[in-house]
């Protein structure tokens, strides 16, 4: 795990380290305060409690699909193909370093937001809800980089997907105000009830899980399918 960790690009100085797991978080904590202030004339804690979980699990899903894309660049996938597919211990390592550094930042930025002031039942709802936040990072960073493994863009489906996350989380608007369309497709992402847990401490946040699961297995099928067919061409892996 801490080799993983030592590859990942913003933990080589505390410059970067700073900018991604506390200056970014913040940037778009105030840019979605700010919009929900134009609209309702006062400071919404809940929004921007909510920004910083749901920041978690982006930071999750970026490291996740970030790990295995420099695997691909450097050819590790390739060995990895064809000696140990399944290796528990290198998945385990990937998971965990995405994991570890999603908790750290959204540890440290919740404990900010507790020196200024923010409601202690919303940050204990946050704190309770950041295991799964992070499940769900994970799973969809590990979509990510198998479906774009031999895209020319590895990160096509990250971009695409950490684009959406904030509308589909309800961060911003619960999605209980969507329009019908908007919300039925909120459903497909497993964030939509983890952040109206924090929010309201109502939402049923378990069918997440359940969303977790789909994704898990859609990955798991393209990760099988392109295994196979890899394997099939040898020109591929050597």
């Amino acid at each position: 795990m801490w080799l993983q960790l030592s590859s990942l690009p913003y933990l080589q100085n505390w410059r970067t380290g700073f900018v991604n797991f506390m200056l970014i978080p913040f940037i778009n904590l105030a840019l979605l305060v700010l919009i929900d202030s134009q609209y309702t004339n006062a400071f919404n804690w809940s929004v921007a409690v909510a920004a910083i979980v749901i920041a978690s699990g982006g930071l999750a899903m970026e490291n996740m699909t970030g790990l295995f894309v420099m695997d691909r660049d450097l050819g590790i996938d390739r060995e990895l193909l064809v000696q140990r597919p399944f290796s528990l211990a290198y998945w385990g390592a990937k998971v965990a370093a995405a994991a570890l550094t999603s908790l750290l930042s959204v540890s440290v930025n919740l404990l900010v937001l507790l020196a200024f002031g923010a409601p202690v039942q919303l940050l204990l709802r946050a704190v309770a809800m950041v295991p799964l936040m992070i499940l769900s990072g994970v799973v969809l960073g590990f979509f990510c980089g198998v479906a774009a493994w031999k895209n020319n863009n590895p990160y096509f489906y990250l971009n695409l997907i950490g684009a959406l996350t904030t509308i589909v989380s309800g961060a911003l608007v619960v999605i209980t105000k969507y329009p019908v369309w908007l919300r039925l497709f909120s459903r497909l992402f497993p964030f939509s009830q983890t952040i109206g847990f924090v929010i309201t401490g109502q939402s049923p946040w378990y069918l997440d899980l359940g969303i977790d699961g789909l994704w898990g297995i859609a990955a798991g099928l393209i990760y099988l399918l392109q295994l196979r067919a890899t394997l099939k061409n040898s020109v591929h892996v050597w």
